[in-house]
């Protein structure tokens, strides 16, 4: 029952602000949607800024389903031993570049009202969002490969979705207008800047 509740007020908040963006609707507006009361919205969550959370992680998650499969398929057969860390770190970057980011980053664009590099609460939302995504990348790589070094595993999933998160600011600054699909044009502009955040991870790791 609790997990229904919790699942209907995200979706509740999800399509309020899909409609009126994360200012345009209110703990009351949720609740009522749900069909719950109030109450129960603050039983599960501290505040709206946390229910955003909840709703742009539901968004990533519909991401991070085909991103965890990428990292099954890519740690079926690593190397023994140490070798396997580099092998299992290079699966997620894989993994990364072979998933629809551009639309789930596009999606809670909208949903939090961005782009705006001003905008620090839209940006903190989002990165508390992409951190959640890390620590289920993190739980599932120590299953995968349990030889990997948990401080190397922590720094680079660190550097990845705190890059994920910067490259999707960029790339919505470069945009002409915010975007409500991604283009072809813009999908080339995802790919690029996402080689060069790999790139920087794979240096680091080779040094």
């Amino acid at each position: 029952m609790r997990e229904q509740r919790h699942r209907a007020l995200v979706d509740a908040a999800r399509e309020l602000a899909t409609e009126h963006g994360a200012d345009g609707f209110t703990v009351d507006r949720v609740a009522t949607l749900a069909g719950v009361s109030r109450r129960t919205v603050f039983n599960h969550f501290a505040g709206l800024d946390q229910l955003l959370v909840a709703v742009c992680e539901q968004i990533l998650t519909e991401v991070t389903t085909d991103l965890l499969e990428g990292v099954d398929r890519g740690t079926t057969d690593l190397p023994p031993g140490a070798a396997g860390g580099p092998a299992a770190l290079d699966a997620v970057c894989q993994a990364t570049r072979d998933v629809d980011l551009p639309t789930a980053i596009v999606t809670i664009q909208h949903v939090l009202g961005g782009p705006d590099v001003a905008d620090e609460r839209a940006d903190a939302i989002s990165r508390t969002a992409f951190e959640h995504v890390a620590g289920r990348l993190r739980e599932r790589l120590l299953e995968r490969a349990p030889g990997l070094d948990p401080l190397d595993l922590e720094l680079t999933l660190t550097l990845l979705t705190s890059g994920l998160a910067t490259i999707a600011r960029h790339w919505l600054e470069e945009q002409p207008a915010p975007p409500t699909r991604v283009s072809t044009g813009a999908r080339a502009d995802w790919d690029r800047l996402l080689d060069r955040l790999l790139h920087r991870l794979r240096a680091g790791h080779a040094g």
